[in-house]
């Protein structure tokens, strides 16, 4: 009964903001949050037909969900599924383009992911009429799962991963988080952590420990920026801070370069903001502590006076990965929990981060444990480590080989999720 209602309330609430749906786009529109172009995706209509055949819609809200996604994608084109992928960023929307290009550009349709009002959802579905819906991650949208359900649409939840504050709030919601989670088919979790919690909460169909980002390598410059790159950087040292989010971690990257100088006179800091639009922030910054400071974006020429590069562009971080000695993986100093491991581990690059892994507990606890990747508390131990590492370069090489070797045994289970996934893909 109280899950009833809760669900009611939700579907009310959402009718109660109907009214000022309009003026949010308009300010998200104002901030670069949105196009309008194509605003009338986010609220269910679409001028592109559905095709005749079978279609799988794939919902990911970030860039990084997004590519999780490719071997999944590659393999349904194969057996001949049209595939509808939705997305909420503009950068994620942009790196779709390529991925389609990638892949086959005749089966593979980007919409933007619709609001969760249930006026959008219908509209959504009823245009679609997908044969599966997969979420990546954490997307509980509580009307499409409902109105997803009520078409007898299979529902997966794939890479099922969900924050401990978040699964909290759903317990104390049990009754309404046991009625919209046992809805989903099947579940299948990145982890035994995850699994449990999701159980927890009402899911019923759950397979534990399979993550498709085990097996996606982040995206790599073109083969000619590549050597244009390494040619600019010469023999310089290049230490690498991939997807920072705040200032917390920009302070990080600029008085780590500042620091390490003072031992290692030939190094360049590469910095790689998690959005591109953080890049100014980072300029300002480093502009101000007096370091020379170029954007790629800039297209200017790395000299021997360059002290950071700032990569404020999308696509190329399998790149950095791959040219750097030592790398620091953002979302672990400013609270996001973390980002991939496995990308630089793939790459030989020395990996070093910060307290917060939780997104990624399961893979670091195995690099910890192997004394295969560094974990600092605070800014001053990233500072100490750093300038370890550069002055026994053998550690260096030992690291990265130990996770590398690590990373290369983990399972492939890209066929496990296709046969899981079969029952509910069938035409």
């Amino acid at each position: 009964m109280l899950a009833v209602l809760l669900n009611k309330s939700y579907f009310i609430l959402w009718i109660i903001l109907t009214p000022i749906i309009p003026i949010i786009f308009i300010y998200r529109i104002l901030r670069g949050k949105e196009t309008y172009k194509r605003i009338n995706e986010r609220v269910g209509y679409s001028f592109i037909k559905k095709p005749k055949k079978e279609l799988i819609w794939i919902n990911a809200v970030s860039l990084g969900e997004l590519r999780s996604t490719i071997p999944l994608i590659r393999v349904l084109i194969k057996e001949n599924y049209n595939i509808l992928i939705t997305t909420v960023t503009l950068t994620s929307a942009s790196h779709v383009q390529t991925i389609i290009k990638e892949i086959d550009n005749s089966k593979i349709i980007h919409q933007f992911s619709p609001i969760d009002h249930p006026f959008s959802v219908r509209i959504f579905l009823n245009h679609w009429k997908p044969s599966c819906i997969i979420l990546i991650e954490s997307e509980i949208w509580p009307n499409l799962i409902n109105h997803g359900y009520k078409k007898n649409i299979p529902l997966v939840l794939l890479q099922g991963r969900i924050a401990e504050k978040s699964y909290k709030r759903w317990l104390w919601l049990n009754n309404f988080s046991s009625c919209l989670f046992s809805k989903f088919s099947i579940v299948i979790t990145q982890d035994y952590i995850n699994g449990e919690r999701f159980r927890k909460l009402g899911a019923t169909n759950i397979v534990k420990g399979i993550n498709l980002k085990n097996f996606v390598p982040a995206p790599y410059m073109k083969k000619n920026k590549e050597t244009e790159f390494l040619s600019s950087v010469n023999s310089k040292n290049i230490l690498l801070f991939a997807s920072l989010h705040d200032s917390i971690e920009f302070e990080a990257a600029i008085t780590s370069h500042q620091k390490t100088k003072k031992y290692i006179h030939n190094l360049i800091t590469v910095i790689v903001p998690r959005h591109p639009d953080k890049a100014k922030d980072i300029l300002y910054l480093s502009k101000k502590n007096n370091l020379n400071t170029l954007l790629r974006s800039e297209n200017h020429k790395i000299d021997i006076n360059t002290d950071i590069y700032i990569a404020d562009t999308i696509g190329e971080l399998g790149s950095f990965f791959k040219f750097a000695d030592v790398c620091f993986i953002g979302g672990s100093l400013s609270n996001k929990g973390g980002h991939n491991l496995i990308e630089p581990a793939k790459e030989k690059c020395a990996i070093i981060y910060g307290p917060d892994v939780r997104n990624h507990q399961e893979i670091s606890d195995k690099l910890l444990k192997n004394n295969a990747s560094i974990q600092v508390m605070n800014i001053q131990e990233l500072h100490k480590e750093i300038i370890n590492l550069y002055l026994n370069k053998e550690n260096i090489k030992k690291l990265s080989n130990l996770a590398y070797n690590i990373t290369n045994e983990l399972d492939n289970s890209i066929q496990v999720i296709i046969n899981k996934l079969k029952p509910y893909l069938m035409k």
